[in-house]
């Protein structure tokens, strides 16, 4: 039984949605959905039997700009690992400054860098397992990886920092 959670934000409004075996629950109310891509940014969605064509472009702040039937409005998805992250107060990313910490208790499965490498901002840097979940952590931002403070197969604490990143200088 495969299930996944997403939470749209759209203005003020919150909408819960999960997949679960194949069947589409909007707020925990089933729907009969399918969709199929037509080309990069453009979907064509058929919602409870009625086709909706539907366009969805990336923005720079991490949202989408969907358009449905000519309306425009700005989409913010979060996916299980944020609503996780949130639930328990926590940054996504576990970063904070240059220093990578862990968001939570877990186990180091890989370490995706070496000291001296050179990373780029939102690059993945560390693979942390806790709760079940695999979680990627990224640099915060651009720069060099100065330290590292766990290596793979370590159970870490709740705030252990693990990888420090030097800024990169212009």
């Amino acid at each position: 039984m495969s299930s996944r959670t997403y939470q749209a934000l759209v203005g003020d409004r919150s909408v819960d949605v999960t997949i679960e075996d194949g069947q589409l629950l909007v707020n925990g109310e089933p729907r009969e959905c399918s969709f199929r891509t037509i080309r990069k940014g453009y979907v064509s969605l058929i919602l409870d039997g009625r086709s909706v064509p539907v366009s969805v472009e990336p923005t720079d702040d991490g949202s989408y700009r969907v358009t449905i039937r000519g309306r425009r409005t700005s989409v913010r998805v979060k996916d299980e690992r944020a609503l996780l992250m949130e639930e328990f107060g926590l940054e996504e990313d576990g970063a904070a400054g240059g220093e990578v910490r862990a968001p939570m208790p877990g186990l180091v499965l890989d370490v995706l860098v070496s000291v001296g490498a050179t990373v780029e901002a939102d690059q993945g840097i560390l693979v942390l397992e806790a709760m079940k979940m695999e979680n990627e952590l990224k640099a915060p931002s651009a720069g060099t990886v100065s330290a590292i403070h766990a290596g793979a197969g370590d159970a870490v604490e709740k705030n252990a920092l693990l990888i420090e990143i030097e800024a990169a200088t212009e």
